[in-house]
This record gives C-alpha cells, sequence and structure tokens, in this order.
C-alpha cells in the first residue's frame, strides 16, 4: 500500500505541476526531511533496539521519549525554515513554505517514533499500518484538491502540510491514551539522549545524502532537481519490499542471541533479490516520462545509473547491523559523519562541475566510504576480541 500510495503521489504531482515546480515543491521537503531526523535525538533507534530486548520498558521510554520529542521538533523545524528560506532561490509564499517545513518535521519525525515502538513489539502490520498511512493520508488530500481546484505549487504546499499535521496529532492522541491506560512511569531524559545521539547523527547523514543534493541541483535550475527527484523515488519505490524485508527482520535479530548466521544467509537473499531488481529498474527506465509527462527525459539516463542503489544500501544497512547490535553506536555515528561530510563535498563539487550525473557519482561515493568504515572497523574489532579471548584461555590454561 505505502509503494503503491507513493507511486501514485509522484506520478500525479509530476504530471499536474510539470518539471520546474515539482522540483521546486521537492526541494523544499528535502530541506525539511534534513532536519526531521534530528527531531527526537534519534530514539527511535534507541526504542526499537532496546524494546526488542526487553518489551516490558518500552512504554515508559515512549513516554520519556515522546517529551523530548515536542521541544526538539520545534527547535530543528525553526533551523529547517530558516534555511528553507535563506538558501533556496525565491518562488514559492513564504507562509507556505513554512507550514511544509514545519509539518514535514512534525509528522514524519511524530511517525518514525511511534513505527518503531511497534516494531520493537513485533507488531510488523501496526508497524506498516503507521508509515503507510501518512502517504495513504497525503494521497487523499491531493485527490481532494484536486476536485476543488486546479493544484499548483503554492496551494499543495499547503495542502500537504495540512494533512500531515492532521494525520500527527491523530497518532499522537492515540499514542497518549494507550499512556494514560498504561500507566507509565517516568524515566530519566538524559540517557536516552547520550544512546539516541548516533542514531540522529547516522539517520541526518542519510538523509543528507539522499536529499542535499536537490537544493544544490535547484541552484542549476528547478527543472534538474525535478528529474533528479523522480528518478530518486522511483528508486525508493522499487526498493520498498526490499525494505519491508529487512524491517521485519531488525527486531527478530536484535533479540536473537546469535544472528550472525541468520543475518548471513538473509543478506545474501537480498543482495541478489536487490540486483535483480536493478536490473529491472535499468530495462524499465524508458518507460518512465511516458507516465510523467514532457520535461523529465533525462529521468531515464539518471534512473539507469541510480539502478545499483539498492544493493549497494542494503551492504551498508547490514554492516551497521553489526555495529548496533554490539552496542558500538559511536562507530557507527563516525562513520556516518564521516560518510556525510564526502557526501556533502563531493556533491557540492560534482553537481557543480557535471550536474545531474555528479549528483549520482555523489551519492555512491558517500555509500561506499560508510561501508568501507563500518566494516574495517567491525574487522578490527573482531580481531580484538578473539586476540582478548586467546590471552584469556592462555592465562586459565597457566
Amino acid at each position: 500500500m505505502r509503494a503503491l500510495a507513493q507511486t501514485v503521489l509522484v506520478i500525479v504531482l509530476a504530471r499536474l505541476l510539470g518539471a520546474k515546480e515539482y522540483g521546486h515543491f521537492i526541494t523544499v521537503l528535502a530541506v525539511a526531511s534534513l532536519f526531521s531526523p534530528l527531531a527526537g535525538f534519534g530514539l527511535p533507534g534507541v526504542l526499537l533496539r532496546d524494546g526488542a530486548r526487553n518489551q516490558q520498558a518500552i512504554p515508559r521510554q515512549l513516554g520519556a521519549a515522546l517529551r523530548l520529542w515536542w521541544p526538539s521538533t520545534i527547535l530543528f523545524g525553526a533551523i529547517g525554515v530558516v534555511v528553507a528560506l535563506l538558501f533556496l532561490p525565491h518562488g514559492a509564499q513564504a507562509s507556505a513554505v513554512v507550514a511544509l517545513v514545519l509539518a514535514e518535521v512534525v509528522s514524519s519525525s511524530l511517525v518514525e517514533l511511534l513505527a518503531r515502538t511497534q516494531q520493537a513489539l513485533h507488531r510488523t502490520q501496526r508497524f506498516g499500518a503507521i508509515m503507510a498511512g501518512l502517504v495513504l493520508v497525503r494521497v487523499a488530500a491531493l485527490a481532494v484538491y484536486a476536485l476543488f481546484a486546479r493544484p499548483e505549487m503554492t496551494g499543495w504546499m499547503w495542502t500537504y502540510a495540512a494533512s500531515s499535521l492532521a494525520y500527527a496529532a491523530w497518532l499522537l492522541t492515540r499514542a497518549r491514551r494507550e499512556l494514560q491506560t498504561a500507566g507509565t512511569l517516568s524515566t530519566p531524559a538524559w540517557p536516552l539522549v547520550r544512546e539516541g545521539l548516533p542514531f540522529a547523527l547516522g539517520a541526518c547523514s542519510l538523509r543528507l545524502q539522499a536529499e542535499f543534493n536537490k537544493p544544490v541541483l535547484a541552484q542549476l535550475g528547478y527543472a534538474l532537481a525535478g528529474n533528479f527527484s523522480v528518478a530518486q523515488r522511483a528508486v525508493d519505490i522499487a526498493n520498498l519490499p526490499l525494505m519491508a524485508m529487512q524491517e521485519a527482520l531488525w527486531s527478530r535479530l536484535y533479540a536473537s542471541t546469535n544472528p550472525k548466521r541468520r543475518m548471513l544467509v538473509t543478506a545474501l537473499f537480498l543482495v541478489m533479490l536487490a540486483l535483480l531488481g536493478g536490473v529491472a529498474l535499468y530495462l524499465l527506465a524508458p518507460l518512465l516520462p511516458r507516465l510523467i509527462g514532457p520535461g523529465f527525459e533525462t529521468t531515464v539516463h539518471l534512473l539507469q545509473w541510480l539502478a545499483l542503489l539498492p544493493a549497494v544500501q542494503l551492504v551498508r544497512n547490514f554492516a551497521g547491523f553489526q555495529v548496533i547490535a554490539r552496542g558500538e553506536t559511536k562507530i557507527l555515528g563516525c562513520a556516518y559523519a564521516i560518510g556525510s561530510a564526502i557526501g556533502v563535498i563531493t556533491t557540492v563539487v560534482l553537481v557543480t562541475k557535471f550536474g545531474s550525473p555528479g549528483a549520482v557519482s555523489a551519492v555512491y561515493i558517500s555509500e561506499v566510504a560508510i561501508i568501507l568504515i563500518l566494516l574495517s572497523k567491525g574487522d578490527g574489532d573482531e580481531n580484538e576480541r578473539i586476540h582478548r579471548n586467546d590471552q584469556e584461555n592462555l592465562q586459565k590454561s597457566a
């Protein structure tokens, strides 16, 4: 349902708005999405990891996470508004930009927090329903908007913001009601923040890799950003089945006493699926302009160049899981921070010189950098543990 809703949203919006206005909208949305992972200080990742191991503690941790969520949302939402107004080329109403950025930060961060809680409880259907619900509400809002007016960029920004905030308000009301019923006790907030910051840094790094290229491309033209965004969304939609399998797997791996063999077998199977999906994307790419209309011809080559990205991201996710499972989230944060810096630098340099192909190259470079760091750290830590165990065994023998 989520894949279908996202497909409908991308195709209909691209056809209604055109390459330039769609690129403008998606660029503002990209700026907002850079700050969404910071709202909540990375607590969704903490709730998933710790909650899968101790489900009785989830209501208490969720109550503390919600108390931290709303002030952090105000803070990072305001920063996102300032960045969007100061650094993006003008063209949309300032009030619509403010509404869009705030609504995206609020809704995306809250949906992530509450969905991860259900995932930790192994309620995969509820997790999927919460994640898909946000997209479905936006599609329904677009349908209603298109019935009563001719869609244009500013009007859609207001519609998008209103529907997102309505869904977030409904979720928050349900969550608070459930917490009151459970009668949760208070829990210290600072330990959660300390544990969550590496997750926030990692998620923010991934958003930088995925979204930073759009504001940079927008400096050359909103149509370029629109073409790149459509190609990227096509890859994301095709990647959703793989992501669903991974999301169903994480909580089980965290709760497993010996997850390594299970992880390796599953990772091999999923990489093969990702490679097959990449071939399908490459072959189907020429059909995309027929669906979304004129102005998106560049999307064909961009989609073909991005076809291997799901397989690369899959390897990065499993490398990151090993680090998280060992409780070494500082290594994860370090890897993502370095990868994010590499991604920002290469995006600015390569997009300025080569345009859209440079943005594609920057995405792959940053992903490979993160994988190499995670794998090298993992090998080093594993060798250190083996050496330490050998030393202990020698001492016991002596």
